[in-house]
């Protein structure tokens, strides 16, 4: 065949799928959609509507303008709704553009709502397709998700910054943020207790007025743990009880301690690994008669207040053992609050499941029964390591 004949046959072929594509119906292909029309939402803020209805905010992250024009605050989005989705699809009407869910990073919950149950909410994120399951998980105590949305938006930050320096911070070293809708939902369907994080707004000292928006109204602070037992909020956990709660599960490796010594000395010791593992005790009839939390834990000697030899080995004793009781204390603190609440938000159960296999049966069956009289104890081991001697003066050079 010639080059003619190759680029007339060419020429044929195109114009006969111009005509087949001209000739379709416009629902068959796809929309054109320009881009800049495409807003994306990180975070959703769920709270309580008028008449029983339930109030959706989303906003985006920090709206940066073109060279020459000032940065705008994020974008702000509210609407009402029988349900979380509906309220979602009306929002759609909100925008000049379409409203993209699924870069969504973060859900603060009103505790209004985290009272009344939230069974909508983990329905429609388990559900749909749009919707991240390690999208993160937080209460705010005492006010509604929309206040926070609004009040910490500015020119220069918005919510999902601050959340994300939240999550990113207390997790240095550890094993992630596990507050996800993942692990909502897999603790949920375990045993129907799950714990989330509290988060709560405090005055920004730098806040202008005439600050033509460039800081927020409000700051937002974590503050500890919540317990929700089948999706309803049940009561916060007290910060040693979040602590310790923390340890237990192995989500904050971050912590810090004040040890006192014999000779009033203060000493601040940082814990920098924390292991756990279960001992669980059974009589001859297979009732769980007893769980011991055992923690191996690893501390690293920040700051001493005043003078101390740490080069006594009594004195290295006390540091330790101070350091130590204290790790268990706040460990004990949290088993006694779950099980006085009856709420096995620590999953011991299935946590025994996994690791008895021969009593895993009894363990399903009587859990309920025994959770609430079985002696739960928390023990820790471990050591303080020292960088360099803290007695002498950093020489130069050293």
């Amino acid at each position: 065949m010639t080059g003619r004949k190759k680029g007339g046959l060419l020429l044929i072929l195109v114009l006969g799928l111009y005509l087949l594509l001209s000739g379709c119906s416009s629902d068959l292909l796809p929309w054109a959609r320009d881009i800049s029309q495409v807003k994306l939402v990180r975070t959703m803020a769920l709270d309580v509507g008028d008449e029983d209805l339930i109030q959706v905010t989303l906003s985006g992250g920090l709206q940066r303008q073109g060279q020459g024009n000032s940065d705008t605050i994020p974008l702000l989005l509210s609407k009402q709704g029988l349900t979380v989705f509906g309220s979602v699809q009306a929002l759609q009407t909100e925008s000049d553009g379409y409203v993209e869910m699924g870069h969504l990073s973060d859900c603060v919950i009103g505790e209004a709502l985290a009272r009344e149950g939230i069974e909508g909410l983990a329905d429609f994120l388990e559900r749909d397709f749009s919707m991240r399951l390690g999208t993160r998980l937080f209460l705010l105590s005492g006010d509604t998700g929309e206040s926070a949305l609004r009040l910490t938006a500015s020119k220069t930050t918005a919510l999902a910054d601050r959340l994300e320096a939240v999550s990113r911070n207390r997790t240095y070293g550890g094993k992630g943020w596990s507050f996800t809708v993942r692990a909502y939902l897999a603790e949920t369907e375990d045993n129907g207790v799950a714990l989330l994080p509290v988060l709560e707004l405090a005055d920004n000292p730098d806040y202008d007025p005439e600050g033509q928006g460039e800081q927020p109204k409000k700051e937002i602070h974590l503050t500890g743990l919540a317990c929700l037992t089948d999706q309803k909020l049940t009561g916060a956990l007290t910060g040693e009880e979040s602590r310790g709660a923390s340890l237990l599960s192995g989500w904050d490796q971050l912590d810090r301690f004040q040890v006192e010594l014999p000779n009033g000395t203060v000493a601040g010791v940082r814990l920098v690994l924390c292991q756990r593992r279960w001992e669980p005790e059974f009589d001859e009839t297979g009732r769980l008669t007893a769980v011991t939390a055992r923690l191996e834990v690893q501390g690293e000697l920040n700051e001493l207040t005043g003078w101390a030899d740490l080069t006594d080995t009594a004195v290295l004793e006390a540091l330790e053992q101070g350091f130590l009781s204290q790790v268990a204390g706040l460990a004990q603190a949290a088993l006694d609050r779950g099980q006085g609440d009856g709420a096995d938000f620590l999953h011991i159960r299935r946590q025994l499941v996994y690791q008895c296999p021969a009593h895993s049966t009894q363990l399903l069956a009587h859990w309920e029964d025994w959770f609430p009289t079985v002696e739960l104890r928390a023990t820790a081991e471990g050591r303080v390591e020292r960088s360099y001697d803290v007695d002498l003066p950093m020489r130069e050079g050293a």
